[in-house]
Formats: C-alpha cells, structure tokens, sequence
C-alpha cells in the first residue's frame, strides 16, 4: 500500500483521479497511486516558475530514477514514488513511463504549442499515455475501444490545460497554437504579461471546441464499464469543468464543489454514467 504523505498529496492535488481510485481493487488502488504520483511530480516540475536548468535537472532525476527501476537488479531510489513504482512489477515496464517524463521537458523549456496539432500530441503524451497505463494496472485495456481511450485523454486533458492557462501563459507553454495567436493578430510574449484577452480568448476556442469534441465521444459511448471505472472514471468530469472555464483565459478556473464530485464519481461507479 501507498504510505500517508502521497495518499493525502493525491487527494488534495488530484482529487478526481483519487476519488475514482478508491473504486480499484486495494493491489490495483496501490499501483494507480504511484502511477498518479510519478504524474503529480512531473506536473509540479513543468509548471514551477523556476529556472528552466532547475527544472531538467529534477526531470533528469526522475528520468534516471525510472531507468533505475528496469536494471537488473532494480535500482529504487529513497521516494515514495519511485518505491510505489517498483511493487508494480512486470505490469507495467519503466520504459512505458518515459513519454510522461519527456514530454514535459518541453514544458519546461517554454516552447509555445506551435498549433493544435501540436497541443494533441502534448496531450497524448501525458494524460492518454496515464490513462492507457492505469487501465493497464486495473485489467481494463480490453474493456474500452483505442477511440474511447484516446478521446478521454483529450477531453481530461485539454481540459487541464486550459483550467491552467494563467499558470501556462506565464512559463510560455499556454494551450493554444502559434498560428491561431497570428490570426488574431497576437503573439505568444503577450500571454505572459497576461496582455490581449480578446484576441487570447479567440485562439484558444480551437481548442476549448476540441476538448467538447473529445467529450461527446465519451458521451456517445454510453455506460463506461465497471472494471474501466477506477482508470477513466473521472475523465467524465470534464464537460463539467469546461461549463466552467471563465471568459477570460487569464483568470483561475474554479473547482468542483467536493461533495458533488463524490457523489457524481460515486453514480459513476455504481451505474457507469
């Protein structure tokens, strides 16, 4: 089981995931703990307004930490995290982590998303890449189609970005393309001064309108299946905080009120909707 510091750590920073957690099998709960550590840590790292060496060389660490963890013998390195991750065994390969890890090498280096494209993949490559994984650690791969699967990486995903976008915006890695910035006339310095709302809330409907998309998908897909819940469940969740995105990209998103949350999760887990 995962100790104390990181359970109360996930169920403060990454209340949905943790509350849809709590629906796993206890071995199965233990691993998604971990799983949603490592992914916390990385996210803390990417969005510290630190000096970018700062930042590589805690990436750095996690990405020697996790190669670590598939020598022979294992290397477990003195954390929480990285000890969650060596109980998990052959069920999921340390390899299998390092798209995680990379991808936010570019957050770090402030590169701004050069258009959608360019957010997608970003997104594939932290929230899908958790997603697959957690279904993985919750005998479910087989349970939800590839499009179902990547659908809900988008729609969790997208939608995290832009509940960040101040955050974003000031370490020059805010949720909209370059090319749409140019086509109303703004450029990526100005996010950072919080400058230009109108323009910046014009280029960013991309990609609010492909978040929405991904979110019918999972709608259309009807029930989510019970052994799929514990992995996927709180991607349902994120209509709900699109509805909520504020006018101007540069104010903070609100949170969900946390006893609807547990009780639309708690639904969720009983019916599959």
């Amino acid at each position: 089981m995962m100790g104390a510091e990181i359970d109360s750590l996930l169920r403060n920073a990454d209340p949905d995931r943790y509350l849809c957690a709590m629906f796993a099998q206890p071995d199965q709960r233990a691993g998604l703990q971990a799983l949603y550590g490592l992914n916390h840590e990385l996210a803390r790292v990417a969005l510290s307004p630190s000096e970018s060496l700062i930042g590589e060389m805690k990436l750095t660490w996690w990405r020697d930490a996790v190669t670590d963890l598939g020598a022979s013998p294992p290397k477990v390195r003195r954390h929480e995290v990285t000890e969650g991750l060596a109980r998990l065994g052959d069920r999921i390969d340390p390899a299998d982590l390092m798209p995680l890890i990379e991808a936010r090498f570019d957050d770090i280096s402030a590169r701004p998303f050069a258009d959608l494209d360019d957010v997608l993949a970003h997104v594939d490559a932290t929230a899908g890449v958790l997603l697959r994984l957690a279904l993985r650690l919750v005998d479910a791969s087989d349970s939800v189609s590839p499009e179902l699967a990547v659908a809900a990486g988008r729609a969790w995903g997208l939608t995290g970005l832009l509940r960040t976008f101040p955050q974003r915006a000031r370490i020059g890695r805010a949720p909209v393309g370059a090319d749409e910035l140019a086509r109303q006339d703004a450029t990526p310095a100005m996010l950072a001064q919080g400058l230009g709302r109108e323009k910046v809330e014009a280029a960013r409907q991309p990609v609010i309108k492909a978040a929405r998309a991904a979110c019918e998908v999972i709608k259309s897909a009807g029930p989510l299946p019970a052994d799929a819940v514990p992995a996927i469940g709180y991607c349902c969740l994120a209509g709900t905080y699109l509805d909520r995105l504020p006018d101007s990209p540069y104010q903070i998103a609100p949170d969900l009120n946390p006893l609807g949350r547990r009780l639309r999760l708690t639904w969720l887990a009983l019916t599959g909707r």
